[in-house]
């Protein structure tokens, strides 16, 4: 995989597949993670910021958050990746696209994993 992302050849029939098989998998994770997080988003008492930071401070709720930030941004990296491979022609930009993506999705789900986590222990 990686030498193929490097060369920006395509990388073959199996890679296709195991990627195809990646993003179904993080779909299902995805499915009840969403259907909780929008349940409960939606029977809180108040969106004010006091309540949902004290929603969100639970251990449980952290818990779930936690589990649904990198399922999310690893299901949209998926994504992301068909889309420039599909679109962006071979080559170093192709090589710089997917790398950015790739930086940018760890970094925006460590982020939102880190400010849970200041949340939850009340910092």
């Amino acid at each position: 995989m990686i030498k193929g992302l490097l060369t920006g050849k395509n990388t073959g029939a199996a890679e296709s597949v195991r990627r195809w098989w990646y993003q179904r998998l993080s779909a299902v994770a995805l499915l009840p993670l969403t259907l909780w997080f929008v349940y409960d988003l939606v029977t809180l008492h108040s969106l004010e910021y006091a309540a949902v930071r004290a929603w969100l401070a639970s251990p449980a709720t952290a818990i779930l958050f936690i589990l649904l930030v990198p399922a999310l941004f690893y299901h949209a990296l998926i994504g992301m990746e068909e889309v420039i491979g599909d679109y962006v022609a071979d080559g170093w930009s192709k090589t710089a696209a997917v790398t950015l993506a790739r930086l940018i999705a760890a970094l925006c789900a460590l982020a939102s994993m880190l400010a849970v986590l200041a949340v939850t222990m009340g910092m």
